[in-house]
């Protein structure tokens, strides 16, 4: 989805179209069910909207809105292949 987002931003640059990336972390919603909006890993919903309205009301211009809870995903490529696997064998282990 990020590349996605990143290659309509590309196509659109020069139109008054503007694409923004929305990267929500694991948030305590109903969407996948109860088991979902009751798990404490999960960011609540009451923290999560007003930080987004934050950052979309202070950061003009912003391409992607991160919350902080949400940067240790989205970057974890950059820490290199070890720190990828093992966020990406938490993620896994948290399914179970």
């Amino acid at each position: 989805m990020h590349s996605y987002t990143e290659s309509l931003r590309h196509q659109l640059r020069e139109t008054s179209v503007e694409v923004l990336e929305l990267a929500p972390p694991y948030v305590a919603t109903h969407l996948m069910g109860d088991q979902q909006a009751a798990d404490p890993r999960a960011m609540p919903l009451e923290e999560f909207i007003p930080e987004v309205i934050e950052i979309l009301t202070t950061r003009t211009g912003a391409a992607e809105i991160l919350v902080n809870r949400v940067e240790p995903l989205r970057f974890s490529a950059v820490g290199g292949p070890e720190k990828y696997a093992g966020v990406f064998q938490e993620l896994n282990a948290m399914m179970h």
